[in-house]
């Protein structure tokens, strides 16, 4: 296991080399620079590299850190490349499922011949793409290069982390590491006072669940026998503030809550599928404090369906003894969270889809103590705002003491345009935000004691809130039989 205690900032000093077994264009019209060897360590996947005796050693230029695309070096990282003359290079995260599981460390292609301190490099000339974006090598400040007829990659932030999706952190003591391709580690399964609980993606059913001990970092293999209560209550249980069933009265199409006419139902609500029957009902209430209360009417045709299938569902303020729609809230809410300010959070967290999440789903709105409802996606112009804690049922409140969440925005408009706000954020009832970090790949949990802990991907897990940083490398994790 690697752990840091800071984030480094590593802008001006890293960058990634690939090889590619495609033939390379003629040089003959190549632009030719001098570059050396990195004056640091350098680390990948947990193996010091012997820069001094490789035949295709990491190299330095202008600030910035090259890697070699070579064989191995694709292969630890979970990198894909292809070569053709019509498309030119392109390079892309493995997105094979399962994951491939690296049960070794990388190997290096060594020399017993000690490398010069200096070398000429050359500048890529052909067509090139990272996961789906064109670069264009001409105007790049920090282009490909290619050298012993092999290609290399400047590891800027954009290229390693935005687009390839690895972890890449310096600082002045570690040198450079690069971390790619470690897939043991799943989502969070489950927790308790002491410890979090992630999925496997191993075979061997003692070894289905990771026990991450939240004080030291320590990792230990539990079978799924074991914490399977555990796992199921995390997975079923309603959190607090989750609703509870409501008694909605059916007759004919009108369905009433307390004697007030709710809903009336339209054609498409009652259509009954051929073999399946018609569409049942799910109803729940959520207690909105001084504000009512909410009631949710979701109709879920019995349908054999291939991945996650949500139904229609329509949600309804009672409150003073009238009922107004929703309009902005078209799924089941997760949480309904009466603030000490009168003020009331209605959450949604996002929607499950065959290949991930649907856009758009993760929704925060606030209703004032006039009933006054403002939605936070639409102030923000963000596709997605996610309360953190939302399916957590140990946690007994996801917003504050003074009502504040801790939200993850998408960082796209809701007509899809990217935008530089992606990140975690704080929420206050007066809707306004401070960002705490700048990304929203991969997830982010918070315990039972508000806890935040961000899953970086790559078996890799930051403490929000104290930086720390610990990874750990599938060939560990693989070979582990006890703490360590």
């Amino acid at each position: 296991m690697i752990s840091w205690t800071k984030r480094a900032a590593l802008l001006t000093c890293c960058s990634l080399f690939l090889l590619t077994a495609a033939p390379l264009p003629s040089a003959s019209a190549a632009v030719t620079s001098r570059a050396a060897l990195p004056p640091f360590p350098v680390t990948l996947n947990g193996v010091d590299l012997d820069s001094a005796h490789s035949k295709y050693p990491f190299l330095y230029m202008n600030s910035i850190t090259y890697m070699p695309l070579t064989w191995n070096h694709l292969q630890s990282l979970n990198i894909k490349s292809h070569w053709s003359e019509e498309e030119g290079l392109m390079i892309m995260p493995n997105g094979d499922y399962p994951p491939p599981i690296q049960e070794g460390p990388p190997e290096q292609d060594l020399s017993d011949k000690r490398n010069a301190a200096a070398f000429s490099v050359k500048r890529l000339n052909q067509r090139l793409w990272i996961n789906g974006t064109v670069i264009d090598n001409e105007t790049e400040p920090y282009p490909f290069l290619t050298f012993r007829d092999v290609v290399y990659m400047p590891l800027t932030w954009r290229y390693v982390h935005e687009l390839l999706h690895l972890e890449i952190r310096w600082d002045a003591d570690n040198g450079l590491t690069l971390v790619g391709g470690q897939n043991v580690m799943g989502p969070v399964a489950g927790e308790d006072d002491h410890a979090l609980y992630f999925s496997s993606m191993l075979l061997d059913p003692a070894k289905g669940v990771l026990k991450m001990d939240k004080s030291t970092y320590l990792m230990t293999w539990k079978n799924r026998e074991s914490v399977k209560s555990l796992v199921d209550h995390t997975r079923t249980a309603t959190p607090p503030y989750g609703g509870k069933p409501a008694d909605v009265i059916r007759k004919d199409r009108n369905l009433y809550y307390g004697g007030q006419l709710l809903y009336t139902l339209t054609d498409s609500d009652v259509w009954e599928a051929a073999d399946y029957g018609p569409p049942v009902h799910t109803y729940t209430e959520f207690d909105a404090g001084r504000q009512g209360v909410i009631v949710t009417v979701n109709l879920r045709l019995p349908l054999p369906v291939i991945g996650p299938y949500h139904g229609t569902t329509y949600n309804f303020l009672v409150r003073s003894g009238k009922v107004s729609r929703l309009e902005h809230f078209n799924s089941r809410l997760s949480r309904v969270i009466p603030n000490p300010d009168g003020s009331v959070w209605i959450a949604v967290d996002r929607l499950p889809s065959r290949h991930g999440y649907e856009i758009g789903s993760a929704r925060i709105g606030l209703m004032d103590p006039e009933g006054r409802i403002r939605l936070v996606n639409e102030l923000l112009d963000e596709a997605d705002v996610r309360a953190l804690g939302l399916q957590n049922p140990d946690l007994p409140n996801p917003a504050g003491a003074d009502g504040s969440l801790y939200v993850v925005m998408s960082g796209y408009t809701w007509e899809g345009e990217k935008k530089d706000t992606a990140g975690l954020y704080t929420l206050n009832t007066k809707l306004e935000t401070e960002r705490l970090t700048h990304s929203a790949a991969g997830d982010y949990y918070m315990d039972k004691n508000r806890g935040l802990y961000w899953l970086k991907g790559n078996n890799t897990i930051e403490n929000v809130m104290s930086h720390e940083i610990h990874s750990w490398f599938d060939y560990e994790l693989v070979r582990m039989d006890s703490p360590y």
